[in-house]
């Protein structure tokens, strides 16, 4: 019980104890004002019991924005690590969220290269998959357009893209 309703019990009780005719003014007016004092010390004990609800749900729910705060800086620390190429998919069939990225020990990785952005000097993350028919990538970065050009060996798998064979790649 707070303060204000253990105030409007003792003032119920001291009117009562006065004797005061209820049937006069004085004592309807003085009646009323007792009967507002506990109604409002009633809804003031519900506001705060309100309150401090609303107070633990509030410290909760900043907890877990917190923990969701460092997990999405630790997957973006992680996917800046691995330099991911600009639209790059994730694989939907994996439950692993960096499936296709660059230091994944899959064996698709066999397909990335890393090369420099010409325009701004990042480091671009290839995957001879995602190649258009110009042999051309965006950077994700600056958005510029890079041709590649490429100079392998004939005895790795499939060839050469651009029919070269002299053993080196350019980019």
């Amino acid at each position: 019980m707070s303060d204000i309703s253990k105030e409007a019990a003792f003032l119920k009780g001291l009117a009562e104890g006065m004797a005061i005719e209820k049937k006069s003014d004085e004592g309807r007016l003085i009646a009323r004002l007792i009967d507002l004092v506990s109604k409002a010390a009633d809804r003031m004990e519900e506001l705060d019991g309100e309150l401090k609800q609303l107070r633990d749900d509030l410290e909760l729910l900043t907890d877990d924005v917190f923990v969701l705060e460092s997990d999405v800086e630790k997957l973006e620390d992680e996917a800046d690590m691995r330099n991911v190429p600009y639209g790059y998919d994730l694989d939907d069939d994996d439950d692993d969220l960096f499936d296709g990225f660059v230091g994944d020990d899959d064996e698709d990785d066999d397909n990335l290269f890393e090369i420099m952005c010409p325009e701004c000097g990042e480091d671009v993350v290839v995957d001879f998959d995602l190649l258009d028919e110009e042999n051309s990538i965006v950077c994700p970065n600056c958005h510029s357009s890079i041709e590649l050009e490429f100079d392998m060996p004939e005895d790795i798998e499939g060839g050469p893209p651009d029919g070269d064979d002299d053993g080196g790649l350019n980019g």
